[in-house]
């Protein structure tokens, strides 16, 4: 996963408009942290902190940190006194959350004024690769509802974000981490289309 992501991560650098030096920076979701730790090595920040429910992975990335300045915690939701952050970020986390809104107001109370949640979204109503797979797997997953964009965007207002969005600046995308036995990736015109247009990075800034 963390190779398959490499060059997802690229794009929301490319993508993003904040200066992340000596920032203090959350990450959503972060499975294994590598996110985090491409933000110490090439962003300079100063502080990571990052939560996942999977305890296996936040053992590996409490692990693979190695004297980094990152906080790791195993938990579904926000470690409770995680505040003020100067950003947070999320790849592909708000569509597996059955209460949008009490994470929207989590991330509101652990933001500083001022700072933007960035969150990368392509698992959505409006993405027809998407919606077919989603289909596929909400079931055995255990997954909500398909969200729609502007559902998420009327979420996230009424918790009293201000919300932009843009399309994910990507530049190559590795064919290999679209091959294989998977039914959903063997289009590769599709996958293209995926990246190009449906997968958005939404801004959610906390006036």
């Amino acid at each position: 996963m963390q190779d398959e992501h490499g060059f997802l991560w690229q794009a929301i650098l490319d993508t993003i408009d904040i200066d992340l030096t000596g920032r203090r920076v959350l990450d959503a979701g972060c499975n294994r942290g590598g996110f985090l730790r491409l933000l110490v090595d090439r962003s300079g920040i100063a502080q990571g902190y990052g939560y996942d429910p999977a305890e296996g992975a936040i053992d590996d990335a409490r692990r693979l940190s190695e004297g980094r300045p990152l906080t790791f915690e195993a938990a579904d939701s926000l470690p409770s006194g995680w505040l003020d952050f100067d950003a947070a970020f999320s790849h592909e986390v708000l569509y597996v959350l059955h209460d949008l809104a009490a994470h929207a107001a989590a991330m509101f109370a652990a933001l500083a004024p001022g700072a933007p949640y960035f969150a990368v979204m392509g698992v959505h109503a409006a993405s027809r690769l998407m919606a077919a797979w989603h289909a596929s797997v909400a079931s055995e997953l255990a997954l909500p509802k398909l969200y729609d964009l502007d559902e998420v965007v009327e979420v996230f207002e009424g918790a009293g974000f201000d919300v932009s969005v843009a399309q994910l600046r990507v530049r190559f995308v590795p064919v290999s981490a679209h091959r294989g036995g998977h039914e959903h990736r063997r289009d590769l015109m599709d996958w293209l289309d995926y990246y190009r247009r449906d997968k958005v990075l939404l801004r959610f800034t906390r006036p």
